[in-house]
C-alpha cells in the first residue's frame, strides 16, 4: 500500500483495523503511538521501527519489509523449536503414565493391588512415589522451560539499527536513535545488551569502519549470521535436552514408577494385598 502511494495515515483504515490501531490513529494519535498501544510485543518492534524510519527520513516501506524479514525469522525459530523439542516432551509425557499403566495392566491381569494401596504399607509407597513423580515432572519442565530459551528476535536490533540508517546517519547517532526507540516503546524483543560497547553489534560497527566497507550490507549480513547462529545453538540445545532429560526419568521417574506401579502389584501377585 506504502509502494502504491497510499499516505501512512490512511494504511490502518477501517480494512485494516487491527488490535484497535486504525481507531487511535483514526482518533489523531502518532501512527508509531497507536501500533505500541495494541501491547503486543511485534506491534512494538513494528512501532519502533516506524517510528525510526519517520524521525531518520528512511523509505517507510523498506522499513517494514525489513520488519517483516525479522519476524518471519523468528516464525521459522519458534516451528523449529517445536519440532526439535517435540520427541523430549513426549518422552516426559510416556514416562510420567508408566505408575498409571502399571497399575492398569495390573488390574487386567487380575492382580488388584488395590487392597495393597489402601493398607499402610500402601500409603508409604504412594506416599513416596506421588513425591519422586511430582520431583521429575517439575525438573523435566523446568530442563524443557530452560531449552526454549528467551523470547525475542534474534538479530532484531541489527534491523532497527539498519532502518536508522536508511537516511545517511553515522552510526553512532543511529545507535541511540535506536536505544531511544527501544526504551520508548518498550521493545522487549530487542535487549540493551545488545547496545553495550562489548555487544556483537558494535564490534560489528568498528570492524566496517575500520574495513571502510558499506554499513548496512555489513548489518543485514551480521544479522543473517545471528539466525543462523541462533538455528545451530538451538539444534544442540535439543540434543543436550535429550540426554539431559534423563537425569529426572532415571532419579526420579522410574523409582516412582517401581514404588507406585512394580510393588503393589508385585504384592498381589504373591497374595500380599492383606498385609
Amino acid at each position: 500500500m506504502l509502494r502504491g502511494g497510499v499516505p501512512p495515515a490512511a494504511v490502518f483504515g477501517p480494512g485494516l483495523a487491527v488490535d484497535g490501531i486504525g481507531e487511535q490513529v483514526a482518533a489523531g494519535a502518532p501512527i508509531a503511538e497507536a501500533i505500541a498501544g495494541a501491547a503486543r510485543p511485534e506491534w512494538r518492534f513494528v512501532a519502533a521501527a516506524w517510528s525510526l524510519a519517520e524521525e531518520t527520513g528512511a523509505p517507510l516501506a523498506s522499513a517494514l519489509d525489513r520488519i517483516a524479514a525479522a519476524l518471519r525469522a523468528r516464525t521459522a525459530v519458534q516451528e523449529r523449536q517445536s519440532v526439535l523439542l517435540a520427541g523430549p516432551r513426549a518422552t516426559v509425557r510416556l514416562v510420567l503414565g508408566l505408575p498409571l499403566l502399571v497399575l492398569g495392566l495390573g488390574w487386567l491381569l487380575g492382580f488388584d493391588p488395590t487392597p495393597v494401596l489402601l493398607s499402610p504399607l500402601g500409603a508409604v509407597l504412594l506416599t513416596a512415589g506421588g513425591s519422586l513423580l511430582a520431583a521429575g515432572a517439575v525438573w523435566a519442565r523446568w530442563l524443557l522451560r530452560s531449552a526454549v530459551g528467551e523470547d525475542r528476535v534474534v538479530g532484531g536490533a541489527y534491523d532497527l539499527l539498519w532502518i536508522a540508517l536508511g537516511s545517511g546517519r553515522r552510526p553512532d547517532e543511529a545507535v541511540r536513535g535506536v536505544v531511544c526507540a527501544v526504551d520508548r516503546f518498550e521493545v522487549r524483543w530487542v535487549p540493551f545488551d545488545d547496545f553495550l560497547r562489548d555487544a556483537d553489534i558494535q564490534v560489528t560497527l568498528r570492524r566496517v569502519e575500520r574495513l571502510g566497507v558499506a554499513v548496512r550490507p555489513a548489518l543485514l549480513e551480521a544479522a543473517r549470521a545471528e539466525r543462523t547462529r541462533s538455528l545451530a545453538e538451538l539444534e544442540r540445545s535439543a540434543e543436550r535436552l535429550g540426554v539431559r532429560v534423563l537425569g529426572p526419568l532415571g532419579a526420579c521417574v522410574l523409582p516412582s514408577f517401581m514404588v507406585t506401579g512394580v510393588v503393589p502389584v508385585v504384592i498381589s501377585m504373591l497374595g500380599g494385598g492383606a498385609t
